[in-house]
């Protein structure tokens, strides 16, 4: 089905309130009309009850996940569900505009995926400022992530990448293409999960312009390669064995819905297997909500 092609974000607009970490970041109106670009296969979702049954979520460690070399010391927050393993994994990539945030702003969601029964890894990665580019270390640390998951002594070796925001952004990577990072990375794997989540991602980096030049280093004429190798809706056919799962609001006020389409449009196009979700009156930070959308997430991981 045509679709009329999304509007640009102001750069700087979208720079700077990615980097909000409140969810008031979220107010205001979405860029463009979702009306004229929603199909048919957006299914409105709503909350309800989890038929899932629950565990008690098991103490909180913390565990030390090494990057690539150039790259600090990642913590990753790991939590292991109560009960007898082994538990699936999930690796949740937290968002901030790639120049700020931390595990605490997927905490909600993490304890939620706890209390049903996966063992959670919250990471950190390297981000960005104008002294030094993200990129390739922030991939490098999540795909590093991804290994320690699927390698821990309580996991059953299947992961799923979960990030919002900036961090689907750098998820997307990862699920595409993770196994051309994290080379230094101590734990065993290819870094590429069998799942990915995006929640409110913009995956079109060419769309983004100086929003995330500091992530790059450099700007698209100068680093064209660089900038192909970071931009998720030119790799889809690099895993076209990834089940997705792409989720927005439509009251984002701050990723256009375009975002997301297209990333499906490509996903599915690739050969993949690939849903998309929109959460009905969610704002952009609100998409990470457990409340909006954690039965949907552990349902999709359940079917």
């Amino acid at each position: 089905m045509a679709r009329r092609p999304g509007r640009r974000l102001p750069a700087l607009l979208i720079l700077l309130t990615l980097a909000a970490c409140s969810p008031a970041a979220g107010d205001g109106e979405p860029t463009t009309s979702l009306e004229s670009t929603t199909s048919s296969t957006v299914v409105a979702t709503t909350t309800t009850s989890s038929t899932t049954t629950t565990t008690p979520m098991a103490t909180t460690t913390t565990s030390d996940v090494a990057a690539t070399t150039g790259s600090p010391e990642v913590d990753a927050q790991i939590t292991v569900p109560s009960g007898d393993g082994p538990f699936p994994s999930v690796v949740l990539v937290h968002g901030g505009g790639w120049v700020t945030g931390s595990p605490d702003l997927l905490s909600p969601l993490a304890d939620f995926l706890v209390e049903h029964g996966y063992l959670s890894v919250n990471t950190t990665y390297a981000l960005s400022d104008f002294d030094r580019a993200g990129f390739p270390e922030a991939v490098d640390d999540v795909a590093c992530a991804v290994r320690l998951a699927a390698s821990h002594p309580d996991s059953d070796g299947t992961v799923a990448v979960i990030g919002h925001s900036a961090g689907a952004h750098i998820g997307a990577l990862v699920a595409l293409t993770g196994d051309r990072y994290a080379a230094d990375c101590p734990h065993p794997g290819s870094g590429v999960p069998e799942r990915f989540v995006g929640l409110a991602g913009p995956y079109d980096v060419s769309r983004l312009g100086i929003a995330i030049v500091a992530f790059f280093g450099a700007g698209p004429d100068q680093a064209p390669d660089v900038w192909e190798a970071g931009n998720p809706q030119l790799l889809t056919d690099e895993n076209t064995a990834l089940d997705s799962l792409i989720i927005y609001g439509d009251e984002d006020g701050l990723v256009d819905a375009s975002f997301a389409l297209d990333f499906f449009e490509a996903l599915s196009l690739s050969g993949s297997t690939s849903l998309l979700e929109l959460v009905e009156g969610a704002r952009h930070n609100e998409v990470h909500d457990p409340d909006l959308v954690g039965d949907l997430i552990v349902t999709w991981l359940e079917r």
